[in-house]
C-alpha cells in the first residue's frame, strides 16, 4: 500500500496539480497555454496508465478495500475528471473514480467546489 500511496503523491499528484490544474484553474482563458497543457496531460496520463493497469481485476488500487493509496489518488480523481481536458481512455481508472464517486464521504469531502481557486 506505502508504494502505492507514495507513487500517487509524487508521481501523480505533483505532475497534475501544477502543470495541468492550476494552467487551466488559475489561467484565464485567454491567455492560456493550450500546447503546454496538452503536453502536461500527455505526460500525466503517461503515469495513469500504470493505474490504470493495476486496476483490470480489482476495485481499488491494492486490492478489494479502499487504502490511502486510493485517497491519495481520489483527491486528483475528482479535479482529473471535472476540469475542461481532452482525456484519453484509461476505463479501469475511470471505474475507480466511479466507485468513489458513489461514496459518501468522497461526495462530502472531496467533490467540492473549488470556484474561488479561479482567476477571471
Amino acid at each position: 500500500m506505502d508504494k502505492w500511496a507514495e507513487w500517487a503523491k509524487i508521481n501523480v499528484a505533483m505532475v497534475f496539480t501544477a502543470p495541468v490544474f492550476w494552467r487551466i484553474v488559475r489561467t484565464p482563458e485567454a491567455e492560456r497555454d493550450h500546447h503546454a497543457i496538452k503536453k502536461a496531460v500527455t505526460a500525466l496520463e503517461s503515469t495513469l496508465v500504470i493505474a490504470n493497469a493495476q486496476l483490470p481485476e480489482q476495485a481499488f488500487l491494492c486490492g478489494s478495500c479502499l487504502t490511502l493509496a486510493d485517497i491519495q489518488m481520489g483527491h486528483f480523481h475528482y479535479r482529473y475528471y471535472d476540469i475542461d481536458i481532452s482525456r484519453t481512455s484509461l476505463p479501469n481508472l475511470r471505474r475507480c473514480y466511479d466507485a468513489l464517486t458513489e461514496r459518501l464521504a468522497y461526495q462530502t469531502h472531496v467533490m467540492i467546489s473549488y470556484e474561488e481557486l479561479r482567476r477571471s
